[in-house]
């Protein structure tokens, strides 16, 4: 008797890892991936339109030095940041900055070479 109770227990054992294996496998949905929106401007452009605005952030460019630029931008929701790019094929890419009720400086490097297109990223 006491062998026959061991084989049930294993075999239902058995039964229930196997049934655990296969929910263990099952896979889950994705998690969305945050959309993440463009904005470009660009060096020849930059004395006809200095700025960018999206619904969630509008940013103002301030100065441009030719291998530096300067501006300010107000995020309202999720986060932006910048990339510079510049004529020697290099770029420089910001930090994620979110919404806040004061305006971010924000500005972008090319040692030794001009910029050439500012993209202004925002996700969230």
């Amino acid at each position: 008797m006491r062998g026959r109770i061991a084989r049930k227990i294993a075999t239902f054992g058995a039964a229930a890892a196997a049934t655990l294996g296969v929910l263990g496998t099952t896979t889950l949905p994705a998690a969305a991936a945050p959309t993440v929106a463009d904005q470009t401007i660009t060096a020849n452009a930059i004395g006809a339109s200095p700025e960018v605005a999206a619904a969630s952030y509008h940013c103002v460019i301030t100065a441009n030095y030719g291998w530096r630029w300067e501006g300010y931008c107000n995020v309202y929701s999720g986060e932006l940041r910048t990339i510079t790019y510049c004529a020697n094929g290099t770029s420089t890419t910001g930090l994620w900055i979110g919404a806040r009720s004061q305006a971010w400086d924000v500005w972008g490097n090319c040692p030794g070479s001009t910029w050439t297109k500012i993209v202004f990223q925002s996700r969230g």
